[in-house]
């Protein structure tokens, strides 16, 4: 690594070692949300600077072409999950922490996008099937999609309920 890109995390005071696993783990729950490795890289990197960062240092840290970066920049921040800053015509990139909210999300998504549209095509399987060892193959399925589809409104709910307690803490002023 050369002295310029250490330079860029001056305030680095953990091992490089660990340094790179934490990358490497943000970089997998980036991927997990749909982002690709460099975007996880960039994100992971930008955690843990004790500053905004240039494009250019980026780069240099983490051996991508500036293209790369600014790729990933622009999905992110697109995202909230980095906020830039301009002095001059110079950007300056930094993270916003947001793990438990894209968590959070994962719940209310998989339930609408896969598992409520995969009980309705299963249902009209079910329907239009005349073989009774489908048919009961396909209401073992659904029985596997209704217990999700009910672990993933109780998460929702209790999602909610937290939000909602946090909301009142604050305002009794707790």
């Amino acid at each position: 690594m050369a002295v310029v890109a250490r330079a860029a995390l001056a305030g680095w005071t953990g091992s490089q070692e660990n340094r790179r696993r934490f990358v490497e783990i943000v970089g997998a729950f980036l991927k997990r949300w749909g982002y690709d490795g460099t975007d996880g890289r960039v994100y992971g990197l930008l955690l843990l600077m004790d500053r905004p960062v240039t494009i250019a240092e980026l780069s240099r840290e983490l051996g991508l072409s500036r293209s790369a970066v600014s790729t990933s920049l622009k999905r992110l921040s697109r995202d909230y999950l980095v906020r830039y800053q301009k002095k001059g015509r110079v950007k300056y990139f930094s993270a916003v922490p947001a793990f438990l909210e894209k968590f959070l999300q994962q719940p209310r998504e998989i339930l609408e996008r896969e598992v409520l549209p995969l009980e309705e095509i299963v249902r009209e399987m079910m329907a239009e099937s005349k073989d009774p060892v489908r048919k009961v193959n396909l209401e073992e399925i659904l029985r596997d999609l209704e217990a999700l589809d009910c672990v993933l409104r109780r998460i929702i709910r209790l999602e909610s309920k937290t939000e909602c307690v946090e909301i009142e803490d604050k305002t009794r002023g707790v």
